[in-house]
């Protein structure tokens, strides 16, 4: 499955640092539903699953982020251990 998040589908306080490179390092975090990364050495809370209906708990998967100016890209991938 792939997930495309495009800057204005961040967190309203986040979208123009992403554009201006600023933020760094994204992540999922299963216990929140969320994607953090870093902004100002903190880390922070940039984008919530739960606003779209979803529930993505990354325990009972393995993902790849790719992550850019125009976006965020990830490829959730079965785990075969479940």
């Amino acid at each position: 499955m792939v997930i495309f998040i495009s800057p204005d589908e961040l967190e309203d306080e986040y979208k123009e640092s992403w554009k201006l490179g600023w933020i760094k390092s994204p992540h999922i975090d299963y216990a929140t539903n969320a994607i953090h990364a870093y902004f100002e050495d903190k880390e922070v809370i940039i984008f919530r699953f739960n606003k779209y209906g979803f529930i993505n708990d990354n325990r009972y998967n393995l993902y790849e982020i790719s992550a850019g100016n125009v976006g965020i890209t990830i490829r959730i991938i079965k785990n075969e251990k479940y």
